[in-house]
């Protein structure tokens, strides 16, 4: 949790199934706990106590002798942690979401023991999102999320439970899931699987829940009696086409014989009157056949993203199959799992490093027996394909029936996956290719353990003041890209060898520019940067630089929003105020450097993909080797050559949960000077790429600012008060040490920040004894020292009210006198002014915004 607080922690929930009771094992309900944080709490600590207090709860108060855990029954728990882009962080907008709540539905068992066993139980569907849910496809057209929203109050009878767009997935989902429950499957038909299935004014009156339900008794009848007659189980008419046929034909012939009698087809006769385009009765009957086989929570997700408009990152669980299964879908939005097959864990979040989590505990109950087998017992992680769009089914089987396939019959083409020793099924559906042939799936999964990968870093260690620790880690990470930068590193240095690619492509570049092989125009772009926030400020900086050492380079750094408006839209659009358009600059080929700390930062990353159409020469600045960004460029090559050809700089900071940026912009600032000393003495080895660039930085200039760059280690040991070991360095001298300066004119600030909240208390305090008491100051000096009262009524009383209409400014100084503060300064409102270069001084106000943020 406290690294997915990374993409937002304003509210958190999580949704978790356990037994109704033991009379009714059979029945799971959902536990949802859900919080919105308070400005000085820990969000990943209230949700957990959320959770163990719901759980408790429904332990002591569920009817039928309280809910309980199976021995049988696996775990779940499925969360969100939340930042409002488009709506107020509130309690109804955290997931997961939920549109129906519980409610009964009559439902066939697949599992049962005795054949064409149904019971009514209570279902219900949760959904967490990342994304943009914009628009859903029905009979072939689209339909703007606020009238699906609309929609759905119609068709499910309840009202919309929160305006945000998960809300209206969650309803979707609801319609879509119908599996071995005929009403259900009725609805489905009506709504979305007939051709006169439509959203709108000219649609018919949807019907009720009564009229569902009444029409479902003559298709359980039918089923009924195919059971008894035939003898065989409910699976087996599921994959047998000419069995499905039989099952129509019976359910078509007590329709004629019974119904025109009591009337029950009549709500649903406006949805069949479509004879040209099929919505027949018999078209009808057909659809609510096959939804009632077909659409389990697989296909459901399946068809869902096929008709959706939007980006999504989903986990989508029901009480109908969360005894067994969870599905998971990435398109425009990240998703990884994660598989520890000696704790029986499996772990999945929108943040890569987040499932590292499995790594930080002990397993409970010991480890698991493994199978032999390469790998079969490390923990590895599957990152789903984001770009392309791809769905997971984690499925772990059923005690009561292991050999029930994990999907419906439209997918059991798919492959299976065994995986954690056999003890889980995954399925995957690339939506791109729809893929039928088994691939290699090892050949995507990442092994995420330290030990058995050396780029690969561990989650930082808990502390109380992660800002604190990331302030005294800046002089040890920026002493060690400079050691990786300069070969003392022992270990293998990855940057040196991007370096070395760089090499190649800055070299080729300047090869075709001197020897006029590439067409020049004013607009040309050789190297460009892009990131957002303060990666691109630091962008920014360098290329500045840059450009202002070799003038005939094209050096330009652009927002990578800016870039997705050029390049990533069906067409072109321009940033008003903003001089940069596809006529204008001409980026083909260039060598772009992709900056950002996180690597998962959702402009970035979208420009990995993006700008792979402009140009092969694409770089990262990022924390780790195992960040989003890197994962992209990472596949541009083959998975033998990416190593080689690799394309990351690291800076080796790994995550940092802080929101506060400190170490990250210092060691990306870092990793950026070492970067442009490097195309400097590139450029200037060779005289031909001197003329072509038109050099004006000199050897003189680089010895001087690697001179400054060795000292800076020492200045900042001396500003944070930590050496590049870790050690405080009030060991190392007698002398007032820089960090205790800039504690003491901090301290001094502080006071001048909160005067006028000291003032306010003093003030306060004086008001209500004075009043309530009825003794003023100065009627209180009158009363004591026997000043005649009615000569000096009025003066006294004017004294008062002087004392009472200044006295914010007399308690501020009576304050400044107290702390020894100069009398002068003005009594106002506190402004800092950052006086530095644009980089530093955005950097430091988005600091400084964060920390009063959070404090």
């Amino acid at each position: 949790i406290n690294v997915t607080m990374v993409r937002g922690a304003q509210s958190a929930g999580v949704v978790t199934f356990v037994n109704r009771s033991k009379r009714h094992s059979d029945q799971l309900v959902g536990i949802r706990s859900r919080v919105v944080n308070s400005k000085r709490s820990d969000l990943s600590v209230r949700i957990r106590k959320k959770v163990a207090s719901d759980e408790m709860r429904m332990r002591i108060t569920s009817p039928c002798g309280g809910s309980y855990e199976s021995d049988s029954l696996v775990k779940t728990y499925v969360g969100h942690t939340r930042f409002a882009t488009s709506s107020i962080a509130s309690f109804d907008g955290t997931h997961p979401h939920q549109w129906s709540p519980p409610r009964r539905w009559q439902v066939y068992d697949l599992r049962a023991p005795r054949n064409g066993q149904k019971s009514m139980k209570l279902i219900e569907n949760y959904i967490c999102h990342n994304g943009d849910f914009d628009a859903y496809e029905i009979q072939g057209k689209s339909y703007a999320l606020d009238s699906v929203q609309a929609w759905l109050e119609e068709v499910t009878s309840y009202e919309m439970p929160s305006a945000v767009d998960s809300a209206a997935i969650a309803g979707m989902v609801d319609i879509l899931h119908c599996q071995c429950s005929f009403a259900l499957s009725i609805r489905y038909a009506i709504c979305l699987g007939l051709t006169t299935s439509k959203i709108g004014d000219s649609a018919p009156m949807l019907p009720t829940y009564l009229d569902y339900t009444n029409l479902a008794q003559f298709f359980e009848t039918a089923l009924d009696q195919q059971l008894k007659r035939t003898g065989h189980k409910l699976s087996y008419i599921a994959a047998a086409p000419e069995e499905r046929g039989y099952l129509e034909s019976l359910i078509i012939s007590i329709l004629g014989l019974e119904l025109r009698e009591n009337g029950a087809l009549i709500p649903f006769a406006p949805f069949l009157t479509d004879i040209e385009g099929g919505a027949t009765v018999a078209k009808f009957v057909r659809c609510v056949v096959d939804a009632f086989f077909d659409n389990d929570l697989f296909w459901t997700v399946k068809t869902f993203l096929h008709n959706a408009r939007g980006s999504f990152g989903i986990c989508v669980t029901s009480s109908l199959s969360a005894h067994r299964q969870l599905c998971l879908a990435s398109r425009g939005q990240t998703n990884s799992i994660a598989f520890f097959p000696k704790s029986g864990v499996v772990a999945y979040g929108s943040e890569q490093s987040a499932v590292k989590a499995g790594l930080s505990f002990p397993t409970p109950g010991g480890e698991l027996p493994i199978e032999p087998g390469d790998n079969n017992d490390r923990p590895l992680r599957l990152d789903l394909d984001d770009l392309n769009g791809e769905i997971a089914l984690l499925d772990w089987g059923d005690g009561k029936n292991s050999t029930l396939p994990a999907v419906s019959a439209p997918n059991r083409h798919l492959p299976v996956y065994k995986l954690m020793s056999g003890r889980l099924n995954l399925v995957l559906y690339e939506e791109s290719k729809g893929t039928e042939a088994p691939l290699v799936l090892h050949r995507r999964m990442t092994l995420i353990d330290p030990a058995d990968h050396e780029l690969m870093k561990a989650l930082p260690s808990d502390s109380k003041d992660p800002i604190l620790q990331d302030i005294r880690d800046i002089p040890r990470i920026c002493r060690a890209i400079q050691d990786d930068w300069r070969g003392f590193s022992t270990d293998t240095s990855l940057n040196r060898l991007t370096a070395w690619n760089l090499t190649k492509c800055l070299q080729k570049r300047m090869a075709d520019i001197h020897q006029k092989k590439m067409e020049r125009q004013p607009g040309s772009v050789d190297i460009l940067l892009t990131g957002c926030e303060v990666s691109l400020w630091l962008a920014e900086q360098f290329a500045s630089d840059l450009q202002k050492a070799f003038p005939k380079l094209g050096v330009k750094a652009i927002s990578s929003n800016k870039l997705l408006g050029l390049y990533g839209q069906d067409f072109s659009v321009p940033s008003v105020g903003f001089p940069y358009s596809q006529r204008s600059h001409d980026v083909k080929d260039a060598i772009m450097i992709i900056v950002s700390h996180s690597g998962g930062t959702f402009g970035p990353l979208a420009c990995s993909n993006l700008l792979q159409s402009l140009s092969e020469n694409i770089f990262c600045v990022t924390s780790e080797w195992d960040t989003q960004v890197a994962k992209q460029l990472r596949a541009m090559h083959s998975e033998k050559d990416h190593i080689v050809n690799s394309r990351i700089f690291t800076t080796d900071v790994g995550l940092r949960p802080a929101e506060p940026c400190s170490v990250s912009v210092a060691a990306t600032q870092q990793l950026l000077t070492n970067l442009f000393e490097h195309i400097s003495i590139v450029i200037l080895s060779n005289p031909r790429y001197r003329e072509a660039s038109g050099a004006v930085i000199t050897e003189r200039d680089l010895e001087e600012l690697e001179r400054c760059n060795q000292e800076n280690i020492g200045a900042l040991e001396q500003i944070v008060g930590f050496d590049s070991d870790g050690r405080s360095t009030s060991s190392h001298t007698d002398e007032k040490s820089t960090e205790l300066e800039l504690r003491d004119a901090g301290a001094v600030w502080a006071k001048h920040v909160l005067e006028n909240a000291k003032a306010t208390v003093v003030v306060f305090i004086y008001i209500f004894a004075t009043v309530t008491t009825g003794f003023p100051i100065a009627r209180a000096i009158s009363e004591t020292i026997g000043v005649n009262k009615e000569n000096y009524y009025y003066l006294i009383g004017f004294i008062d009210s002087a004392i009472f209409f200044f006295m914010p400014q007399i308690a501020i100084t009576m304050i400044r006198l107290l702390e020894g503060r100069n009398l002068r300064h003005r009594m106002v409102g506190r402004t800092v002014v950052i006086g530095d270069c644009p980089w530093v001084a955005q950097a430091a106000d988005a600091f400084l915004s964060k920390i009063f943020a959070v404090s």
